[in-house]
């Protein structure tokens, strides 16, 4: 029993340690030899990334945050895939790495990236569900498109990735997840909040940039 209860805590380290993987800090410095906390928004993410250093680069930093979302859920599921408690903590713990790193001092990203590969684990493995996978995957495509209407209408990433986080619990909820699977997603949403904290500032006092189509 108590080595069952190490090996889950050594499991939850794990996630927060992969999730605390520095992608964009990391693909940044390779390709321009400088830190990408002092250029542009200063954000580690991928968002930061394509504004500072180009498209490719940028879309390969988000596929790598979001696998570092992923990764641990499907660890999950493969090694204890009835313990939905480990899953939530688990689920939580990456997304926590991504934000807080420890390899960056605990100056990290926003975290949109990890929670949407945590998100995609979540509604696609059975996790002790009953529940059909069409029902269960509602809360991706809700997630997305609150996202994409959202940005359509205001062109600010922030304001867009703030309205999906609200959207992500009440998802998870009507698409009948496990109640701790819910509790998780209540925690992603409250930790989307914490890392654009200085951008609900800023959309407060309508100083936050948007991006401009083409065109425009």
């Amino acid at each position: 029993m108590a080595l069952t209860i190490l090996y889950k805590i050594i499991f939850v380290l794990l996630s927060y340690l992969l999730g605390a993987f520095p992608t964009a800090y990391i693909i940044y410095k390779l390709k321009t030899g400088k830190d990408i906390r002092n250029e542009g928004s200063g954000n580690v993410g991928g968002t930061n990334v394509t504004r500072t250093a180009g498209a490719s680069l940028g879309i390969i930093t988000i596929i790598i945050d979001v696998l570092k979302g992923f990764l641990p859920v499907l660890a999950v599921y493969l090694i204890y895939p009835s313990d939905l408690i480990l899953l939530a903590v688990v689920s939580v713990a990456a997304i926590l790495g991504h934000d807080f790193p420890v390899y960056l001092k605990f100056r990290g990203g926003k975290g949109i990236s990890t929670s949407f590969g945590v998100i995609i684990g979540l509604c696609a493995l059975p996790f002790a569900s009953t529940v059909p996978l069409w029902i269960r995957i509602l809360p991706v495509p809700a997630i997305l498109l609150s996202w994409l209407v959202a940005f359509a209408a205001s062109r600010i990433v922030s304001l867009s990735s703030l309205i999906a986080a609200v959207v992500t619990p009440l998802s998870f909820y009507f698409a009948k997840h496990p109640l701790p699977v819910v509790i998780a997603s209540i925690c992603f949403s409250i930790l989307t909040f914490i890392a654009h904290r200085a951008n609900i500032k800023r959309l407060i006092r309508k100083e936050e940039k948007k991006i401009k189509s083409k065109g425009a």
